[in-house]
């Protein structure tokens, strides 16, 4: 996971160098469109005032400048670190305020420079998170509305200009919530792989533990019975009256108990179908364990996401485990499931002798437990004490 993390920070990072490269493509194609326009290419446009609008060009090449040395030298800490973190709502605030302005210098509504709002908005919304993105949203909308708001002493047809800032902003609109969607989407498959990698890696590790299992400790606990039963025969039919062929039973018996058991715990870590119900593999548990265990809601994992399904299977599964194992005295078990319109809750809770969670509850199960929750944005709650029985709350975001 570790691995993945440094992964992950490292794409970010390039993703984020990215855009400066293309806002410098930008300048320089207006710096062009801005020359034509000026010298050689009539249009029947408004004239561009070609020194303020080289002055704000200017100001734009110095923010892209500041920003491209916090962007290479940020991972390094120090002043450019404190720079890019703490004003990185300045550098979108300078690029819109230069929107406005070259709008405004280059022609107002018949300039091609709003298009640049198109480029500024979908980084940002790509790379920040929802709140901030929301922000450059408003502010990209205001700015071409400044920049391109006509003054009143020309008499202009408002109508028309109603009508060309409604399909612009509507545009521009269009494009953030399609990037957006695109990252949300490109998110939750990253969260996804990482969960099915973790998965099988898991999955692997129980296979082999259980063959190991099953091919040493289970054939030599196997041998041993049979070894200890021979033994008990051969001294029954020397001496019937030898009382040491009772404790040899007693022992066989023990040991093949202690097979049994073997055989359960390395049954029930094998790797889960998503297809089996909770209610079966509870109905499973309790038949090998002998602790009374009932199920309600099961049917409510029908038609979830495979992900969802495995989490609650997988959470319910070592819940369950531990009530058995642990809870020696414990004499009944639930697991609840219940849905509403945008959260899965699993309530898992047996009467047992309880624990102290904060001495004893980061354990590797347990621990696996919240990874579980968390990698799909839940969370996992543990109540319990000694004596008061033992209580899991799952919750699970369903979009």
């Amino acid at each position: 996971m570790r691995t993945l993390t440094r992964r992950a920070r490292r794409l970010s990072a390039q993703v984020r160098r990215n855009p400066n490269g293309i806002y410098w493509a930008c300048v320089v194609g207006i710096v062009v469109w801005a020359f034509f326009r000026a010298y050689g290419i009539d249009t029947g446009a408004p004239p561009i005032q070609l020194q303020p609008f080289l002055g704000v060009l200017s100001l734009t090449a110095v923010n892209l400048a500041i920003r491209n040395w916090a962007s290479s030298r940020r991972d390094h800490g120090g002043i450019a670190a404190r720079v890019y973190y703490g004003l990185g709502w300045l550098f979108v605030s300078m690029d819109l305020i230069c929107i406005a302005l070259g709008l405004r210098f280059s022609g107002g509504l018949h300039s091609a420079i709003w298009v640049v709002a198109f480029v500024v908005l979908a980084g940002e919304t790509l790379l920040e998170n929802r709140t901030e993105a929301t922000i450059t949203r408003s502010g990209a909308c205001v700015a071409l509305f400044l920049g391109t708001v006509p003054s009143p002493s020309t008499h202009p047809d408002w109508s028309a200009y109603v009508l060309e800032m409604f399909v612009r902003m509507g545009l521009l609109l269009s494009v953030s919530s399609v990037v957006r969607r695109l990252r949300e989407r490109s998110e939750q498959v990253s969260v996804e792989l990482a969960n099915l990698k973790s998965e099988l890696g898991l999955a692997e590790q129980r296979s082999s533990l259980s063959r190991e299992i099953h091919d040493g400790v289970g054939n030599s606990l196997a041998a041993a019975v049979l070894h200890l039963e021979l033994a008990a025969r051969v001294r029954e039919k020397a001496d019937p009256a030898d009382a040491s062929i009772a404790v040899l039973k007693d022992e066989a018996q023990a040991l093949r108990e202690a097979m049994q058991q073997v055989r359960d715990w390395t049954f029930f870590n094998r790797p889960w179908s998503t297809e089996v119900s909770l209610a079966a593999e509870a109905e499973r548990l309790s038949r090998r364990t002998g602790l009374p265990i009932t199920t309600a809601g099961s049917e409510l994992l029908n038609g979830l996401p495979e992900q969802i399904r495995l989490t609650v299977l997988r959470v319910a599964q070592e819940g369950l485990t531990n009530a058995a194992k642990h809870a020696a005295t414990a004499t009944h078990a639930t697991a609840t499931l219940t849905r509403a319109s945008k959260t899965l809750t699993l309530i898992l809770h047996d009467d047992g002798p309880g624990f102290d969670v904060e001495a004893h509850g980061t354990g590797i199960g347990l621990a696996t437990m919240r990874e579980r929750a968390e990698g799909l944005g839940g969370e996992l709650q543990i109540e319990s004490g000694t004596g008061a029985g033992t209580k899991i709350t799952l919750r699970l975001p369903l979009r």
